[in-house]
């Protein structure tokens, strides 16, 4: 396993494109990032302008989120509500990724029930990103009202749905605060997890600074066989 940094929760007054390079500057060559645009379809230069400030800072981008919606007005994705802008947020995320390197696709799915043409519109865009060999992940939350994903087991079920190229990811901080048994989620599908990402609670702060016994979680994930990225999605 290997750490790294979400710039976007990290670093929330810095302007979005001098994050990679606050994040290089505090010892971190890895990060992963949320939609760094305004809209689901921004333009060209704002996607050389954002892909620039990665490889400037000299670090990698190992994961990023595709478009949410309004997610101060709440939305959490929309391949259910608005396919138009899955649709081009789909194909920036995974321009992106080919530019940088990035493979890893973290994919919101939308409150309430997953509809019949949101499951369509994710199993396809998870056999297009597996066909460059990216997944698009599926992430529990938790703190909001009515989303169909809060456990390990739903995440596992809906990628099973999806089929290639969809995989889980694991936020602890998530699952804890969703009244996840961690160590029995850990023990029983840890190997099979995507993407890791961690944070300490109460208050969603850096290790340490909470309960949540995050040394003993990643031991065990390293005894699993678990060898991909964590990340800290942690506030300042």
């Amino acid at each position: 396993m290997s750490l790294g940094l979400n710039v976007s929760i990290r670093y929330p007054d810095v302007p979005v494109l001098e994050r990679p390079a606050r994040a290089r500057a505090d010892g971190f060559d890895v990060v992963e990032s949320w939609w760094p645009f305004d809209s689901a379809g921004p333009g060209e230069p704002e996607v050389d302008a954002f892909c620039a400030s990665i490889t400037d800072a000299g670090v990698q981008l190992v994961a990023m989120n595709l478009f949410g919606g309004d997610m101060a007005a709440g939305e959490r994705g929309v391949a259910g509500d608005s396919p138009a802008e899955f649709a081009d947020s789909l194909t920036v995320g995974l321009e992106i990724g080919r530019r940088l390197g990035c493979t890893m696709h973290n994919t919101l799915v939308g409150r309430g029930p997953v509809s019949d043409a949101a499951l369509d519109r994710l199993a396809t865009a998870a056999l297009t990103a597996a066909a460059q060999g990216s997944t698009l992940l599926i992430e529990p939350l938790s703190a909001v009202d009515d989303y169909p994903i809060l456990t390990a087991a739903d995440a596992f079920a809906l990628v099973e749905r999806l089929g290639a190229g969809s995989g889980v990811l694991a936020d602890l901080y998530h699952l804890a605060v969703n009244g996840e048994d961690v160590d029995a989620a850990i023990a029983a599908r840890g190997a099979e997890f995507a993407h890791v990402q961690i944070a300490d609670a109460p208050g969603r702060g850096a290790p340490g600074t909470g309960s949540l016994p995050l040394a003993r979680w990643l031991r065990s994930l390293r005894a699993v066989g678990y060898e991909g990225w964590v990340a800290l999605e942690n506030v300042p």
